[in-house]
């Protein structure tokens, strides 16, 4: 069997890692690894030649989830004219129907928080999962800044809207989708007319 390229090593666990980053939103943690690598284009036997065991892919890939969520909130900063704007575009955007009907590719928060409460506090996945909350709730206080000066209540505030982002897009999940909408635009109207 011939040796695969380092490059094409390297090209394989990213497609691993990518794949994996969207089919956990979708189906949980529970996915099997035959399934994860189907989804890369690749057999299941390759799996242990890029990883130790599946704990560490879903840890990496809760990091790029992470990574790929703060990026879209930057990306949505930087066009915005102010911080209250930013903040509004930022609701808007999580609480659209597309993010709703696209787990697989939506923030880690509504798709995996039920998944990592059940994890062992031992586990890797925890931690990160704790760093990606903070970051997220970082680029909220930061946004709120504009209102308040005391940093516990900018602090509380943030803590209060991703609450509510993450919570209504969860349970906008789990129902039909005439009350998933209506979860979506009671929230959002509250949010842009509170904050």
């Amino acid at each position: 069997m011939p040796r695969v390229s380092k490059k094409l090593a390297i090209e394989n666990r990213k497609n691993i890692e990518h794949a994996t980053s969207r089919l956990i939103r979708e189906k949980g943690f529970a996915v099997s690894v035959a399934d994860l690598m189907k989804a890369a284009g690749l057999t299941h036997g390759g799996f242990y030649k890029h990883f130790q065991n599946k704990d560490e892919l879903i840890d990496i890939a809760c990091q790029d989830i992470f990574l790929q969520s703060v990026s879209k909130w930057e990306f949505i900063i930087n066009g915005a004219d102010d911080e209250k704007t930013a903040l509004h575009e930022i609701f808007k955007a999580y609480l659209s129907e597309r993010n709703l009907e696209n787990p697989g590719l939506s923030c880690p928060l509504s798709s995996l928080s039920s998944d990592v409460a059940r994890e062992l506090n031992d586990k890797p996945v925890k931690q990160t999962f704790h760093q990606g909350v903070e970051s997220l709730l970082s680029i909220l206080t930061g946004l709120n800044a504009l209102n308040l000066k005391d940093q516990a209540q900018m602090s509380e505030r943030a803590i209060i809207q991703l609450s509510l982002l993450s919570g209504a897009l969860t349970l906008a999940r789990s129902v039909d989708h005439a009350l998933a909408l209506s979860i979506l635009d009671t929230v959002k109207r509250h949010l842009l007319e509170q904050y």
